[in-house]
C-alpha cells in the first residue's frame, strides 16, 4: 500500500517543487544541471553508498540524458559492500565515473571539493551528526548542493506524544484486519509505539537532523511529509491494505487528509524530509504550501 499512497500523494507534490520524480533522478537532476553547464567535471560524493546501487542508478540516468563529465564517489563502512559496489560499476562499464572506497561517515574527512553530497537515508544512522554535517560543509563548493533525504522524526522512529494521541484514537476504531504486523507476525490490539534505536543506530538521532541543518546550512527546495499515516501503511502493516480495495483507498486517504490538516495547523511535526540544501542561507526556499524548514522542526 506505501507505493499506492506515494504515487498518490507523495510523488506529485515532490514533481511539484523539485521538478522530478524518483529517488535516482532526485539526485542526479542536480549533477545533470551542473554538468551541462560546464565541460569540467562535475564531482558528487555519496555518504553511506552501500552496494551503490542508487549511485550507479544515478550514473545511468546521467548518461541516458547525455551527459559524461560527471564522477560520483561513494563512501561506505563496510568492505563487502564496497567491493559488492566496485564490482557492479565494472560489470555495468562505468568504473571510470562510478567509484566506491572504505570510510567511516562519524570521524568523516574530505580533502577536495564536490559540486554535491548525497546523502540517501543515511543521516539517521549517524551519531556524531555535528562532525558529519562540518565534514559536509566543509566538503562542497561555495555553490555545492547537499541532496538529501531522510527521517526527521523522534528518535527510534518513535512517535511523538502529540501524534500517538491521534493514533491511538484511530487504532482504537479501525478493523482488526488492518492491525496484523507482517514483520513480527502478531496483531497488535493498541499501537506499537517502539523505539528502533535500542539495540540499532536506526533512527538513533533522526530528531536532530532537520534543526542542525537549519542551523547551519540553507535550503532551496524542501518537502516535509508523515507523522501519522506511515505508522499505518509502512512495511509491518502495509500489507494489509490492497490498493485495488476502495475501503482500503478510502481509509488511507482519511489518514492523508488527518496527516496534511494536522501538520498545517502545527498540531504534529512531519517525519521525513527531502531537499536540496545549501552550504549558506538562501533568499527563497520552494516548498509545500507554509511547511518552511524552520516550521517543520519539532524540538524535545
Amino acid at each position: 500500500m506505501v507505493n499506492w499512497w506515494s504515487e498518490k500523494y507523495l510523488a506529485p507534490r515532490v514533481l511539484n517543487i523539485f521538478g522530478t520524480r524518483g529517488v535516482d533522478n532526485f539526485y542526479a537532476m542536480p549533477i545533470r544541471v551542473r554538468a551541462e553547464r560546464t565541460n569540467v567535471v562535475v564531482l558528487a560524493l555519496s555518504l553511506g553508498s552501500g552496494d551503490g546501487e542508487i549511485e550507479l542508478q544515478i550514473a545511468r540516468r546521467l548518461i541516458a540524458s547525455g551527459v559524461r563529465n560527471f564522477k560520483i564517489l561513494g563512501l561506505e563502512l563496510s568492505d563487502e559492500l564496497v567491493s559488492r559496489a566496485n564490482d557492479s560499476a565494472v560489470k555495468l562499464g562505468l568504473s571510470s565515473l562510478v567509484q566506491f572506497s572504505v570510510g567511516d561517515l562519524n570521524s568523516l574527512q574530505v580533502s577536495q571539493k564536490f559540486d554535491c553530497v548525497i546523502a540517501n537515508q543515511i543521516l539517521h544512522h549517524i551519531v556524531d551528526l555535528e562532525h558529519v554535517l562540518s565534514g559536509v560543509k566543509a566538503a562542497l563548493k561555495d555553490d555545492g548542493q547537499f541532496l538529501v533525504r531522510d527521517m526527521i522524526g523522534k528518535n527510534g522512529h518513535q512517535a511523538w506524544p502529540e501524534v500517538k494521541t491521534i493514533v491511538d484514537e484511530i487504532w482504537s476504531a479501525m478493523p482488526k484486519r488492518y492491525k496484523y504486523h507482517h514483520v513480527f507476525k502478531k496483531s497488535f490490539d493498541s499501537f506499537p509505539n517502539l523505539d528502533f534505536s535500542v539495540k540499532s543506530f536506526e533512527g538513533i538521532r533522526s530528531q536532530d537532523i532537520l534543526p542542525l541543518l537549519t542551523e547551519g546550512f540553507g535550503f532551496s527546495r524542501f518537502y516535509a511529509f508523515g507523522g501519522i499515516v506511515e505508522r499505518f501503511v509502512s512495511r509491518g502493516f502495509g500489507k494489509n491494505y490492497d490498493p485495488s480495495n476502495i475501503d482500503d483507498r478510502s481509509f488511507v486517504t482519511q489518514l492523508q487528509l488527518i496527516n496534511d490538516i494536522a501538520i498545517d495547523f502545527g498540531a504534529i511535526k512531519p517525519t521525513q524530509m527531502i531537499a536540496y540544501v545549501a552550504k549558506t542561507k538562501v533568499g527563497t526556499c520552494v516548498r509545500w504550501k507554509e511547511r518552511t524548514p524552520e516550521f517543520c522542526v519539532r524540538r524535545p
